[in-house]
């Protein structure tokens, strides 16, 4: 293990009491570590602190990505490297010890990693996988006008971006959500990216579902984990199903209230007829 002073390994963190003993153990002994707090009402803040993490309060408008969020961030961390990271997330030694290589070196301004999904405690390969510019320097990457699940842009060249070998290195993220409380944060994260989108097509998403399940499950290997590998391709497949939906009803003005009165014109006319 090589400390290093050159980065902060910076946490978003809401009600993560269960959590958070495990991600502060992971980067203790690598680099310094900030837990940005969402105001939590649990012992997250006293957990951090008491392990020896510093924690900072920010009160964000439902996610993370945000451009204000960010500035606010870097200037307050003091290193000149970043490294964004959350309260599901964990990496192994040599991935940490990678990183860290990479950044002590003066040869990169970015390094790119992919983050590997667990459903249900089980490894589901590259289904969902994704790659994020997630250690970074400051001002290498551009944020603004950053949208929900997105990382900026970089404002460097490519040869200053490191790009680790996704098959060796990579983020590992433990979905703790169950069926029920899947719902609930997937009606939050599509109400959000619905006001960023606009144009409903029958065609999109019956294309979108059948490239979902054959990038992820066939060909991300999403099979080789049993039913969680399923579940999680279903449940992704259904988030798309619910976002386009709701860019629909934007694009048409179906809010409760206006499906209501179109019902209603329904009625009145059955009622009409029923009279007669």
């Amino acid at each position: 293990m090589a400390y290093s002073d050159k980065i902060t390994f910076v946490i978003f963190t809401y009600n993560e009491e269960a959590r958070i003993e495990r991600v502060i153990r992971n980067f203790s002994g690598w680099a310094r570590i900030l837990i940005v707090d969402n105001h939590s009402t649990d012992a997250t803040r006293d957990i951090s602190e008491k392990m020896g993490a510093e924690v900072f309060l920010n009160k964000n408008n439902g996610w993370f990505e945000d451009y204000e969020t960010i500035q606010r961030i870097q200037n307050r961390v003091e290193t000149p490297w970043l490294y964004w990271g959350f309260a599901d997330e964990l990496l192994d030694h040599e991935t940490l010890d990678v990183i860290i290589q990479a950044v002590e070196s003066g040869k990169y301004k970015i390094v790119n990693i992919a983050r590997k999904n667990y459903y249900y405690g089980r490894f589901c390969h590259d289904a969902y996988a994704d790659r994020l510019n997630r250690i970074f320097e400051k001002d290498a990457i551009d944020f603004v006008g950053n949208v929900i699940h997105s990382f900026g842009k970089p404002a460097v060249p490519n040869d200053k971006i490191l790009f680790l070998n996704s098959k060796i290195y990579f983020v590992r993220h433990f979905i703790s959500n169950n069926a029920k409380s899947y719902l609930a944060t997937i009606d939050r994260y599509t109400d959000i990216q619905a006001k960023e989108h606009a144009g409903f097509s029958i065609f999109r998403l019956f294309a979108h579902l059948a490239k979902s399940f054959l990038k992820n499950y066939i060909f991300g290997g999403a099979y080789k984990a049993g039913k969680p590998g399923l579940f999680i391709v279903l449940q992704m497949m259904y988030y798309q199903c619910i976002l386009l939906m709701k860019i629909y009803e934007k694009d048409n003005s179906l809010s409760v209230d206006g499906i209501e009165k179109l019902n209603n014109l329904v009625r009145e006319k059955m009622l009409k007829f029923q009279n007669k």
